[in-house]
């Protein structure tokens, strides 16, 4: 679970900022804080503020390090540094994150250049209840040092450690908690005291991100074995679906929609997968999903490496079956966004930017709710933008479940807690956001406007 974020540097944040999930002393909707001797996390946040004051940015600040933790530097971000600032192409961008995975606090930090693709520092610690720091391992690329932390005790686990982190000081382009996590589960067996940092990096894989145009994971909720809950709970919500049935596609059909090379990637990539799978006790067919606007495909393959490829049909009034790309938008976005609403799994977060796009107000509201109400059953966040004004009306959130992000007169954006804003007990969250005391609104130049 995610605890604190800072960023420097990125995008529309210039200089220091930090988004908390904290929870403060409020007692309202106690059952979903998450609690943990003295450390109160919230599990949802919703971001408001105008349109362009850096919402999709921290959205996208996120994604940024999961990439680069789980994966290389991403392509297209040199330039992503704060622009309005001459000199910020000269400074390191800094990104910290706090946050909770199997019952322990981590903190790691890291900056880089990013027009370079140059990764300067790099620092994990574990963190006690009491929030007392721990080194695990620091690294200087520049002054050439790797430091091994007094939490590990083995000699003989220090001195391997010591040695991934020594040949890596020479790579300055990769994160070492990529490398250390890279084809190396032999050394975990070996090793069990390195657990901690296979542990550190399973949480940024596990982080669950969409953006508008996008879905969560592709699917993997939608299957035979659940087909019936997803049609129950599209049901209930109003989208007029009562029947639903996965179909098989014949591949001429889909090679008519999908190009060329991915398809034939897809075949490689099964391919392999099969190998591996047959190699294991408990054979389970491999799956891919490929997904496009209103448009998805599931391949499988089977041991005798046969490939097959369905899709999925909604049945409405007189049993009339429709494809996903006859369903309205907002059917589309609901089904791409359930997977909050299925998903078991602890440990997760959801990232969605603009979750309230093509969904009508009632169906946001009630897709939040049914979040958090299960939220008090399971250790999983949901951090969302929205401009969905009436969320606030419902006073369904907590006020420390509610961030604004406004820009400056000098266009660095500025992560605001609804606390900042320190509203009177009796004022209400949706009046102070249109009577000027709150700043998720636009501010419009009348002046202008009425010469047009």
């Amino acid at each position: 679970m995610l605890i604190n974020f800072t960023i420097s540097n990125f995008l529309s944040f210039n200089k220091t900022q930090t988004f908390s999930m904290q929870a403060n002393k409020t007692r309202k909707h106690s059952k979903r804080i998450y609690t943990k001797s003295k450390l109160k996390i919230t599990k949802c946040n919703a971001i408001y503020g105008a349109n362009g004051t850096g919402k999709s940015n921290l959205i996208q600040a996120f994604q940024f390090i999961q990439n680069i933790v789980t994966d290389e530097f991403p392509l297209g971000f040199s330039q992503k540094y704060f622009r309005q600032n001459k000199e910020a192409i000269y400074q390191p961008s800094e990104f910290e994150v706090e946050y909770l995975y199997e019952n322990q606090i981590y903190k790691y930090s890291f900056s880089l250049h990013l027009n370079s693709g140059t990764i300067l520092k790099e620092t994990l610690s574990i963190l006690t209840s009491n929030f007392t720091e721990k080194l695990l391992y620091s690294r200087n690329t520049q002054e050439k040092k790797f430091n091994i932390g007094s939490y590990f005790k083995s000699k003989e686990c220090i001195g391997r450690l010591e040695t991934y982190g020594t040949d890596s000081l020479d790579n300055d382009e990769i994160l070492f908690l990529n490398i250390i996590n890279s084809n190396k589960s032999s050394l975990y067996k070996q090793y069990p005291e390195l657990a901690v940092l296979r542990n550190a990096y399973k949480w940024f894989d596990k982080m669950n991100i969409s953006f508008p145009d996008g879905v969560l994971t592709g699917y993997p909720y939608l299957s035979d074995s659940n087909l019936d809950e997803i049609t129950k709970l599209l049901s209930a919500l109003g989208t007029g679906i009562q029947k639903s049935s996965i179909v098989e596609v014949p591949i001429d059909a889909v090679k008519a929609k999908i190009p060329e090379k991915l398809l034939s990637d897809i075949k490689t990539n099964l391919e392999k997968s099969n190998v591996k799978a047959k190699k294991t006790d408990n054979y389970i067919k491999p799956v891919i999903i490929a997904r496009a606007y209103k448009e998805f495909y599931t391949f499988e393959i089977d041991f005798e490496n046969n490939i097959t490829v369905t899709t999925i049909e909604f049945g409405h009034e007189n049993d009339t079956f429709f494809s996903l790309k006859e369903e309205s938008d907002g059917t589309v976005r609901l089904l791409d966004l359930i997977e909050i609403l299925l998903s078991n799994s602890e440990n997760q977060v959801f990232f969605i930017d603009e979750i309230d796009r093509c969904l009508h107000p009632a169906l946001t509201n009630k897709l939040i709710e049914l979040f958090l109400s299960k939220a008090e059953q399971k250790n999983t966040q949901l951090i969302i933008t929205c401009h969905e004004s009436r969320l606030l009306a419902s006073e369904l959130l907590r006020n420390d479940e509610i961030t604004f992000i406004v820009k400056d007169t000098t266009g660095q954006s500025i992560i605001n807690p609804l606390e900042k804003y320190q509203l009177r007990a009796d004022k209400k969250i949706y009046a102070a956001l249109f009577d000027g005391t709150l700043d998720g609104v636009p501010q419009f130049d009348n002046n202008i406007l009425n010469t047009l």
